[in-house]
């Protein structure tokens, strides 16, 4: 098994010893991702939203004085906010580039360095990839997507080559790291999900929170990897992880959170 990879166990059959962490817990910080984990994934990005259920369990879940949230996403932050628009959360936008929200604020400094660049860099991806339909370039400020679900599959060896030459050159400010239907262009910062939840675990005053993530991206990874003393959930059974658990479809987070909100009480 590759470092850093663990046997990972079916969620719901452990949650007696899950309910007896949560009990000793003197405060609970919950990280959630977005895309595959508090919204089903669609086919336009642009199109993602949260259920009902789900916008319900969070809500209860942020007035629960236990508990303290925080949404860490791809996405840019100011479409995050608009996306779940509920108060008393931590925002996380870009990968954890850009935070805010209940008191704290950050944007990575390098990466704010080179707003222009990415700029100049996203349009000229938009024209070399505009004759390869269903790709959809997006500039999210600190860093950029280039989506590829809706693109022929068969185009895709050619959609990672024209990013490639466009991005990996001596000297770029860039790095090119792939998720799911989409090619994530980042700045070269030593920066991620996982330094993104440390950095709020301390900043949010809530040091000694027990921290729980879900997520269900590669990108989550790292923030897996920070958190071994928390509790980790994959959502998907379908690549390898080194979370401590997963939910085996999108569909059941809500029902988990809903869970957390109601069960383990001390």
């Amino acid at each position: 098994m590759p470092a850093g990879l663990r046997s990972t166990e079916p969620l719901w059959e452990h949650l007696p010893e899950i309910a007896s962490a949560l009990r000793a817990a003197p405060e609970i910080l919950l990280f959630l991702d977005f895309d595959g984990t508090l919204a089903p994934i669609v086919e336009d990005p642009s199109a993602a939203s949260m259920p009902a259920t789900t916008r319900q369990a969070l809500a209860q879940l942020a007035s629960d004085p236990r508990f303290s949230l925080a949404i860490i996403s791809g996405r840019a932050l100011a479409d995050l906010r608009l996306r779940v628009d509920l108060e008393n959360l931590i925002y996380a936008g870009n990968h954890g580039l850009e935070i805010s929200g209940n008191g704290v604020e950050f944007i990575e400094p390098t990466a704010a360095e080179h707003l222009k660049a990415l700029g100049e860099l996203s349009r000229r991806l938009r024209a070399r990839l505009h004759d390869i339909p269903g790709v959809e370039v997006e500039n999210k400020i600190l860093s950029a997507s280039v989506h590829f679900r809706r693109a022929p599959a068969g185009r895709l060896p050619e959609i990672r080559q024209i990013v490639n030459d466009a991005v990996l050159f001596d000297g770029n400010p860039f790095r090119v790291t792939e998720g799911r239907k989409v090619l994530e262009i980042r700045p070269r910062v030593d920066w991620n999900k996982g330094m993104a939840v440390r950095w709020i675990l301390q900043a949010s005053a809530h040091p000694n929170a027990l921290p729980i993530y879900i997520g269900d991206d590669s990108t989550d990874e790292d923030a897996f990897l920070a958190l071994p003393q928390g509790i980790t959930v994959s959502v998907g059974q379908a690549r390898e992880t080194s979370a401590q658990y997963f939910l085996e479809r999108q569909e059941l987070v809500p029902k988990f959170l809903l869970w957390l909100r109601t069960e383990p009480r001390p």
